[in-house]
């Protein structure tokens, strides 16, 4: 028979049930707070890895889980998305990716060290990067893919000792780069052999030729987009205790979209597009028939969906290395394009306006997605505007440095905000170009427009335009007019951010 409980022994019962219990759901909310947001007492063993994605002009609709375009499938993109967040409100800081480039590995408008459009300047030494200031926390700090901030172009004969300049890769941070230097590149020709140039001093010939691997050039076969992606995934699987920071930094779908390895084109029905023949029309005139819309290609939306498939599947190819190596739960995944998607390479922005080269929502606003699987909660949307710019110091926040607190950054950690995002992160957002600037204040955006840009694709009228975003996120009301306070109340936010910046240079 069994023995009944004595009353001593029922209380020391229920009082190990309520200390269990009071246990349980104490794990249940660390759990919980865990994957809300950033933890700060990371032991070393613990420190995420980050792997920065930046793609090429992928135009604001390329993205599925954006609700994108009807005609786009990014399953490995919105992997990313899924499983952490999407912001539906980031911006770059310009609507060109040497500029914009420059904000995103600074957290700093890159108009500080005179950067407004082309030809800027590169940041100077002063100016920490972020491989620079994970390098201090540990990480073995890897470029893979583009680099295009100021003076080098591959190839071209104005460039001396490239390897000394600031600009350089294992010059601001990096510990091993593979890629190459320019703002393009061609996706096939990529050895020695494939210098092709009548004209090396023109830059659109720096498209030609082998890749950079550290401080020495090297030949490669194949297609550029699967060779970044091999690259990324030898990288996951390097043997090397340190966590690791990679910038992955791919060229598609920049032009040349017109080239696709065969899988592709036979996926998306199209045949080879004709390569330039230098026996019937120079270089110039070919590209501004293929790059420039010269001529109307009616194959050319399906060339930049077979781009963007071969890079997806790149993605895929990255996630699933870090799945394999048990790296994926504790990686932190930041997703972005450079800058909005271009008119010239059938990229869709959506309903935004306009396109790169400008400073309209379709030229600035981008694509951005952000995973961690140990840290962030799944399935969110965030709406509140965000910058590139804040990419800097929400890593540094990740990898638990505490120099964010003696660096001054433009751009906002993320990570703490992510919790609860209900106060705007940044209380304004200014770009400036030299021909036109813009401000966003809450859901207010005001664009200035100095003279008539009328150069080849692009066609933008002077005038001032005056946005509220969240009624009109295509820029097709104009309310300068009946909102004259309000146009000079952003347009003293642009006068004295301007003052700022012109103080420091």
């Amino acid at each position: 028979m069994a023995r009944t409980p004595t009353r001593n022994k029922m209380i020391k019962i229920k009082r190990m049930d309520k200390y269990i219990g009071l246990l349980f759901l104490g794990l249940i909310v660390t759990s919980c707070t865990n994957k809300m947001y950033y933890k700060p007492n990371i032991l070393p063993q613990q420190k995420p890895n980050i792997l920065l994605i930046i793609t090429d002009d992928q135009g604001y609709a390329d993205f599925s889980a954006y609700g994108g375009a009807d005609d786009v499938s990014t399953p490995s993109m919105d992997e990313i998305a899924n499983n952490g967040l999407r912001f539906t409100n980031a911006y770059a800081t310009a609507p060109v990716c040497n500029a914009s480039r420059a904000g995103i590995i600074t957290g700093k408008y890159q108009e500080r060290w005179g950067t407004f459009y082309y030809e800027g300047n590169i940041f100077p030494k002063t100016i920490a990067t972020i491989p620079e200031l994970l390098k201090e926390e540990g990480y073995r700090c890897v470029k893979v893919g583009k680099t295009h901030y100021s003076d080098i172009l591959d190839n071209n004969i104005k460039i001396k000792q490239p390897l000394s300049l600031r600009e350089f890769p294992l010059n601001h941070g990096y510990e091993e780069f593979m890629g190459f230097c320019a703002h393009r590149h061609d996706y096939f020709k990529l050895m020695k052999s494939d210098r092709i140039a009548t004209d090396p001093d023109d830059d659109r010939m720096s498209q030609y030729g082998p890749l950079w691997v550290n401080r020495e050039k090297k030949d490669f076969d194949g297609y550029l987009t699967n060779i970044f992606g091999d690259e990324a995934v030898n990288q996951i699987n390097k043997k090397d205790e340190r966590p690791f920071f990679m910038e992955l930094s791919f060229n598609a779908v920049h032009h040349p979209i017109y080239q696709a390895p065969d899988k592709y084109l036979k996926k998306f029905g199209i045949e080879k597009f004709p390569d330039w023949e230098p026996e019937k029309e120079s270089f110039l005139d070919y590209h501004a028939r293929t790059c420039w819309m010269g001529e109307t290609d009616p194959d050319g939306r399906k060339r930049y969906l077979a781009n963007l498939a071969c890079l997806d599947d790149n993605i895929g190819k990255v996630i699933s290395a870090l799945k394999k190596s048990g790296k994926w739960e504790n990686t932190l995944v930041i997703f972005i394009s450079d800058n909005g998607g271009s008119q010239n390479t059938y990229a869709n922005n959506g309903e935004l306006n306009g396109h790169k080269y400008i400073l309209t929502e379709g030229g600035i606003r981008t694509p951005f997605a952000m995973s961690w699987p140990e840290k962030i909660k799944k399935n969110q949307v965030i709406h509140q505007a965000i910058s590139h710019m804040d990419i800097m110091p929400t890593v540094l926040a990740a990898s638990g440095s505490k120099i964010q607190d003696s660096i001054s950054f433009d751009g906002k950690n993320l990570l703490p905000w992510i919790q609860n995002p209900i106060q705007e992160l940044h209380q304004e957002l200014v770009w400036d170009t030299g021909n036109e600037w813009a401000v966003r204040q809450g859901n207010w955006k005001l664009h200035i427009v100095k003279k008539d840009n009328k150069f080849r694709s692009i066609d933008l009228n002077a005038g001032t335009y005056l946005f509220n975003l969240e009624m009109d996120p295509g820029e097709k009301n104009n309310l300068a007019l009946q909102e004259a306070e309000k146009v000079k109340e952003l347009t003293h936010i642009y006068k004295a951010w301007r003052t700022n910046i012109d103080a420091i240079n």
